[in-house]
């Protein structure tokens, strides 16, 4: 999953390294178990070390129960999730990086004309009103995902993991001719997400047909894309594209 998350990264020509490299953002990785015998626990252990999946400072952090199937299917349907995938947890802590690394003290303005203001309220306070309260009523028409909702951050991290899930897809299909005929690279915006949804609807059926999980369960409403397309333009800027 790592292994596919930098192709794509290293495809869309996106700066990332350590800081021997002198990066400002350091990139590193940690894979990690929770500190406690008891299973299927997801939430607060009390004095326990609990491990939670997430990004700080350039440091991703991996549960290492994500590689465990069943556990990963039974957090994805208590969390109502339409999929949860280990390269999905990349993909969105990487949206976290990027924000530090090509966001912070750059463009912030037109990050929060699109995302709203991530200091007001502050993360926590978004944290906990989130885990009480729930998105709300009709969060899809505006957000990707319900979790989206939380934070301006999480609706960045979000909007670039779904920016990289179609990049992936139109890629891969790009490579298979009989697929696709879209360079991600080289097509603009909308004609990488057009030619994403037909593959989306393409996709979606061949699960179906196989009693599987839909592939693209999104729907990609014009606020949705508007946010993806920011991502779309931010990222092309850092690879000076």
């Amino acid at each position: 999953a790592k292994r596919r998350v930098f192709y794509t990264l290293d495809l869309l020509g996106l700066p990332y390294g350590s800081a021997k490299d002198g990066f400002r953002v350091p990139l590193s990785f940690d894979f990690k178990g929770d500190n406690t015998k008891k299973r299927f626990l997801w939430f607060n252990v009390g004095k326990h070390e609990q491990v939670y999946t997430g990004h700080a400072n350039g440091k991703v952090t991996i549960n290492i129960r994500e590689a465990d199937d069943v556990e990963r299917e039974r957090a994805r349907v208590s969390f109502g999730e339409a999929h949860r995938t280990i390269i999905g947890h990349f993909r969105h802590e990487m949206g976290h990086y990027f924000w530090d690394v090509l966001v912070e003290e750059n463009c912030e303005q037109e990050c929060i004309a699109v995302f709203g203001n991530h200091n007001d309220p502050d993360y926590a306070t978004a944290l906990q009103r989130y885990y009480e309260n729930g998105a709300g009523p009709d969060w899809q028409s505006d957000y990707i995902s319900a979790y989206a909702t939380m934070h301006p951050w999480e609706d960045f991290a979000e909007s670039f993991a779904a920016y990289l899930d179609m990049v992936s897809v139109v890629d891969v299909a790009f490579h298979a001719p009989s697929m696709g005929s879209v360079d991600p690279i080289g097509a603009n915006f909308n004609e990488m997400a057009t030619e994403y949804a037909r593959l989306g609807l393409l996709l979606n059926e061949m699960n179906r047909a196989m009693g599987l999980l839909d592939l693209v369960p999104e729907v990609h409403t014009p606020a949705i894309l508007n946010k993806i397309e920011f991502i779309h333009g931010l990222l092309r800027n850092a690879a000076g594209r």
